[in-house]
C-alpha cells in the first residue's frame, strides 16, 4: 500500500510491514476551517495544506472544525482495506474515498450519530476501502469535536484485522473482568461489615471502569447505542464521580475525617462540591467545559490523594503504605494520558493503555489495603468488643433508670409543645399551620375513597368597627366568643374549626356534601347571631358572613381550589348584604 501525502508525488510504504497494520498520522497534511463551513468541495483544490509532524494528529481541546488529507496507491494483491479512526469519542467524522475512476465514497461517523449507523460495528471508527492493484484513491476526512480532537489513523489490512484484535479484545476482557471481580468482592464485604470504606471504594471502581468504557467507545457499543447525548455526558459523569466516591474512600480509608491533617479535609470538601457540580453541570452545559475543569481537578486530586498517603504513611497509620502505591499508580497513569489529551507529549499504544494499567494497579493494591484493614480491625474489634460489653452492661444499668425518667418528662413536654405549636392562642382554636397539614391528610384520605369534604370561610362582619369604636380589648373578646360559637358546631371529631387569619375562620367538614355543609353553616350563622358578647361598656352582638364550596377532590393541588372557591364565595357574601351564606355554584362560578 502506498500513501501518497504530497501533491505531485507519493511516498511509498510497505503493506506487508507490521501484518499488514500501517499507522499514517506522520503523513497527514491539514488545513484548519476556524468557522466550520469548508465544504468537500471548497478544499480539494486547495494548495495550502500543512504536513502533520506527530505520529498521531492532534489539536487538543478545538473549537475549530479540521480537515485532513491523504492519497493511497496500492501495489498489493490485496484490494480489501480497514481504515481505522482510533479515538471513539469524535463527535463528527466525515471520510470521503475518491477513486481514480472518478467515483466518491462519502462516510459519516462520530459518536453524535447512533451506533448502529456505522458502516462497520466495532468501537473505534472503521471505513472499508476497496482499491484494485496499482489504482489510487483521495481521501478527505473532515474532523469536528467538542472532546479532545485526536486522530489516530490506521490503515489495516482487513484479512489480518479481525486476528489482530483479539489479543487487545482479551486486555480489556482482562480489564474490566478484573475490576468487576474486585468490586463485587468488595460490595460483599460492604454487606457483611456495613463499612462505609467498601461501599465508597466500590462505587469508585464501578464509576472508573464505566468512564474508561466510554473513553474507549464500549459502553456506547453495548450499554447505551441508540444514546448519542448521555454517550457524553457519561463521560463527564463518570470521571466526576470517580473523583468524588475517591476523595470519600480517601477520607473514611485514612480517617481525615477525624483528628488527621485538617487542611486535607478542605481541600476534599472542596473537591467533592465541585465533582458534584459538575455532575450537574454535565447535563447543562457543553462537554468542553465541564471537561476543561474535571480534567484539572482529577490531576490535583491525584496530588492531594499521593499527598495525603505520603503523610499517612510517616504517621504510621494502618495500610497506608499500600494506599499510598495504589494512589501513585493511578497518578503515573493519569498524568500520561493528561498529556496526551492536552497535545503535550504524542499519542501512542502506551499512552493509550496507561490508565488502564494504572487504575488496574491501583484497584488491586486497594484492594489489599482493604484486606489488610478487615485483618487489623478484627482483631482489635475483638479486644474492643470485650471492654465495651462490660463497660456498656453498667452504662445500661444506669442509663435505663435515667431513660425511663425522662422519656415521661418527654412525652409529657413534647404533648404539650405540640398543643401549643398547632393551637392560636388567642381563640384556642387550631391555627393555620395545623390547618394546612390537615387539609392535606384529609384530602388525600378523600381522593383515595371518593368521599366529599366541605369548606366554610367565616369572616365576622364589620370586626374594624369593633375595634375602632370598642377597643382591641373587645375585637378581642369578639373573636373568642364567635370562636367557641364555631367550635359548638362540630357535628365529630374529624372537623375542624381552625382560626384562618384576622377575623377569619376556617371550618372543615370531612364526609360532608354541599346541603350538609349548608345545615352546618346556617347554624353557625344563627348561633353568632343570637350570641350576645358582654364587654364593659355593654353588651355586644356581630353576625358572620359565610362561603362554602364542597365536593370530591381529584388531585392534592385541590386543596388550594376548594379554599380559593369558599374564599370567593365569602367574598358574595359581603357583597350581597353579609350576615348570610353563600356557596361558590351561587356566587356565578363552577
Amino acid at each position: 500500500m502506498v500513501l501518497c501525502c504530497s501533491w505531485l508525488q507519493a511516498a511509498t510504504i510497505d503493506a506487508s510491514v507490521n501484518l499488514g497494520q500501517i499507522e499514517l498520522g506522520d503523513q497527514v497534511r491539514y488545513l484548519e476551517d476556524p468557522g466550520g463551513t469548508l465544504t468537500y468541495d471548497d478544499i480539494r483544490h486547495r494548495q495550502d495544506w500543512i504536513r502533520n509532524d506527530r505520529s498521531t494528529f492532534s489539536q487538543g481541546y478545538s473549537t475549530s472544525a479540521w480537515w485532513l488529507s491523504l492519497e493511497l496507491q496500492n501495489p498489493q494483491p490485496q484490494t480489501s482495506w480497514l481504515l481505522e479512526f482510533a479515538y471513539p469519542v469524535l463527535d463528527h467524522l466525515q471520510v470521503y474515498v475518491r477513486y481514480e475512476d472518478g467515483r466518491l465514497q462519502e462516510f459519516i461517523l462520530g459518536d453524535k450519530l447512533p451506533f448502529w449507523s456505522r458502516p462497520i460495528q466495532h468501537h473505534n471508527f472503521l471505513v472499508p476501502l476497496t482499491l484494485d492493484t496499482g489504482t489510487k484513491a483521495q481521501v478527505y476526512i473532515r474532523v469536528e469535536s467538542t472532546s479532545s480532537l485526536m486522530v489516530p489513523i490506521i490503515l489495516w489490512d482487513e484479512n489480518n484485522f479481525h486476528t489482530l484484535q483479539v489479543g487487545p479484545t482479551i486486555m480489556h476482557g482482562i480489564y474490566y473482568g478484573g475490576l468487576l471481580i474486585i468490586a463485587l468482592y468488595n460490595l460483599l464485604i460492604y454487606f457483611v461489615l456495613g463499612e462505609r470504606a467498601y461501599l465508597y471504594y466500590v462505587s469508585y471502581i464501578v464509576s472508573l471502569a464505566l468512564f474508561v468504557a466510554g473513553l474507549q467507545g464500549w459502553s456506547f457499543m453495548f450499554l447505551w447505542p441508540n444514546a448519542t447525548q448521555w454517550n457524553d455526558q457519561s463521560i463527564l459523569v463518570f470521571l466526576a464521580s470517580c473523583i468524588l466516591f475517591a476523595v470519600l474512600f480517601t477520607r473514611r480509608f485514612l480517617a481525615t475525617d477525624k483528628p488527621f491533617q485538617p487542611w486535607a479535609n478542605g481541600f476534599f470538601f472542596g473537591f467533592t462540591l465541585l465533582c458534584c457540580g459538575a455532575i450537574v453541570a454535565s447535563f447543562f452545559t457543553t462537554y468542553t467545559h465541564v471537561i476543561s475543569i474535571l480534567v484539572p481537578v482529577a490531576l490535583v486530586a491525584c496530588v492531594m490523594g499521593l499527598i495525603v498517603g505520603i503523610v499517612a504513611w510517616f504517621e504510621k497509620r494502618p495500610s497506608a503504605p499500600y494506599y499510598t502505591l495504589a494512589w501513585a499508580a493511578l497518578f503515573a497513569g493519569g498524568i500520561v494520558i493528561v498529556l496526551s489529551k492536552s497535545n503535550v507529549i504524542p499519542s501512542n499504544l502506551f499512552t493509550e493503555y496507561a490508565l488502564l494499567i494504572g487504575s488496574l494497579l491501583e484497584a488491586l493494591l486497594l484492594s489489599f489495603a482493604l484486606a489488610e484493614r478487615i485483618n487489623k480491625e478484627r482483631s482489635l474489634r475483638i479486644e474492643a468488643q470485650s471492654l465495651a460489653l462490660q463497660t456498656q452492661r453498667q452504662a445500661n444499668e444506669a442509663l435505663e433508670q435515667r431513660v425511663a425518667e425522662r422519656t415521661v418528662e418527654l412525652e409529657q413536654a413534647n404533648q404539650k409543645l405540640k398543643t401549643l405549636s398547632d393551637t392560636d392562642q388567642l381563640t384556642g382554636l387550631k391555627n393555620r399551620r395545623y390547618l394546612n397539614q390537615y387539609l392535606e391528610d384529609e384530602f388525600a384520605r378523600c381522593i383515595r375513597y371518593q368521599h366529599s369534604i366541605a369548606i366554610l370561610m367565616i369572616d365576622i362582619d364589620h370586626f374594624k368597627s369593633v375595634n375602632d369604636n370598642y377597643g382591641h380589648l373587645a375585637g378581642d373578646q369578639c373573636l373568642k366568643v364567635v370562636a367557641e360559637q364555631i367550635q359548638a358546631s362540630n357535628r365529630a371529631p374529624t372537623d375542624l374549626a381552625a382560626r384562618y387569619g384576622g377575623e377569619e375562620f376556617c371550618f372543615v367538614l370531612p364526609e360532608t356534601d354541599s346541603e350538609g355543609a349548608t345545615v352546618v353553616a346556617q347554624r353557625v350563622l344563627q348561633q353568632i347571631e343570637n350570641t350576645v358578647i358582654p364587654l364593659e361598656s355593654g353588651n355586644l352582638r356581630v353576625t358572620c358572613s359565610v362561603g362554602l364550596y364542597a365536593g370530591i377532590p381529584n388531585s392534592p393541588k385541590d386543596v388550594n381550589l376548594f379554599v380559593n372557591r369558599a374564599d370567593a364565595a365569602l367574598y358574595q357574601s359581603k357583597q350581597n348584604g353579609r350576615n348570610c351564606l353563600t356557596s361558590f355554584s351561587e356566587a356565578g362560578s363552577d
